[in-house]
């Protein structure tokens, strides 16, 4: 034990460093939050033991305890969220169908019981009515769904 304490009290500043490094490179490889914490009190922890205040091993720990536990406790409500926001903003990414939903389109050629073509972007569509209705050439509707290659639209 004794060695451990010597250790930590004549460890310079850096050695914090290279511990929140290998901490974050274990939080790269599992990208579950829980090994963050630690590596931002542990870099938190090298900038302070370069103050007069952390010049003592025992003031060091203290500091990694507690910016470990109170960014164990408060961060996860505010960083959670962010992450699952970012991955609700794509969560139509390899649906290319459910892309087009909402977005309008142009009627090419008119409809005809209820089925027809529109130009969404510069592509053309095959598209049927929801409702069943025609629309003319060069009417704006929206898409309401996308079943393959075919729309179904919307007045707009």
């Amino acid at each position: 034990m004794q060695a451990i304490i010597d250790f930590i009290a004549t460890m310079p500043f850096w050695y914090w460093w290279v511990f929140a490094v290998a901490l974050l490179v274990v939080e790269l490889s599992t990208g579950s939050t829980y090994f963050l914490w630690p590596a931002i009190a542990a870099a938190v922890t090298g900038i302070v033991s370069l103050s007069p205040l952390g010049v003592f091993w025992q003031s060091q720990l203290l500091t990694f305890a507690v910016v470990t536990v109170a960014l164990s406790v408060v961060a996860p409500r505010y960083v959670k969220p962010w992450l699952n926001r970012t991955q609700a903003d794509h969560q139509n990414l390899n649906q290319r169908g459910a892309q087009k939903i909402g977005r309008r389109a142009i009627v090419e050629d008119a409809f005809s019981n209820g089925a027809g073509k529109v130009r969404l972007g510069d592509t053309l569509w095959l598209a049927e009515s929801e409702s069943g209705e025609d629309f003319e050439s060069g009417a704006q509707v929206v898409v309401a769904k996308a079943e393959g290659t075919k729309l179904f639209v919307n007045r707009a």
